[in-house]
């Protein structure tokens, strides 16, 4: 492991070499007790493959996995239990609750509540969250578990869209900036708004038209000279026909 030896470390921690991890950064935190005094229980490892990098106060929880060239920027957080895939860009004050999986080359930049599922090659800026159809419950209460959303691979969530529930973003679905959505976005689809959802050939505007559509949401790979161009919105009148 590269970068400053005072980086604190909790629990068994193995660390690449070839890591780079700032000073400040946590590495294998435990989740704070719960308020009925159970402690999230995580039985394995906390494992930094090769060529990571964590950046200023970062925190990986306990038994969390950051896959291989994967970059967890300043002021992220990777909860217990979470396992990132490889070459996942995890951006600046981004969280990622307890048990999240991620697939390889996907950007978060939202929150991502606990449970969630997130394909290859998707990238969030929303928040992926839970209903709270109870909130009278105890805030820690096992009664309060809900399910979590799927997010396929390809799947595109823009700029703090919320999706909410035990729902499905199929593979290469786009939802817009702002969206709402409560329901199944079926692959290939569009989302926008609250819970209006087209395919792209119904969509007013350029979006409809994007070149994202045509690889159902294949992202360019790493080395491409695309990867550079990375948004997480649309800023275009998406009006839809009614």
């Amino acid at each position: 492991m590269t970068g400053s030896p005072t980086a604190t470390i909790g629990g068994t921690v193995q660390v690449d070499d070839t890591a780079q991890v700032a000073k400040t950064a946590v590495i294998g935190s435990p989740f704070r007790r719960l308020l009925d005094g159970r402690e999230v229980q995580v039985d394995r490892d906390t494992v930094i493959e090769a060529g990571v990098w964590v950046g200023q106060f970062a925190v990986i929880g306990r038994g969390a996995i950051i896959g291989a060239n994967s970059l967890i920027e300043d002021y992220a957080g990777v909860m217990a239990g979470s396992e990132i895939g490889k070459r996942v860009v995890v951006a600046a004050r981004a969280w990622i609750g307890i048990g999240v999986t991620v697939g390889d080359d996907s950007v978060i930049k939202g929150h991502v509540g606990e449970s969630v599922r997130i394909g290859k090659r998707c990238r969030i800026a929303g928040d992926l969250i839970h209903r709270q159809l109870d909130p009278s419950l105890p805030w820690d209460d096992p009664g309060s578990e809900e399910p979590a959303p799927i997010v396929e691979d390809g799947a595109f969530v823009g700029w703090r869209a919320a999706i909410v529930g035990g729902i499905n973003i199929g593979a290469g679905a786009y939802v817009c900036a702002g969206a709402l959505v409560t329901r199944d976005v079926p692959a290939g689809h569009i989302a926008c708004g609250r819970n209006q959802i087209m395919p792209p050939s119904e969509w007013r505007g350029a979006l409809g038209k994007s070149p994202f559509f045509q690889g159902a949401g294949n992202f360019a790979q790493p080395g491409d000279s695309e990867i550079t161009a990375m948004v997480f919105g649309p800023y275009e009148d998406h009006t839809v026909t009614a």
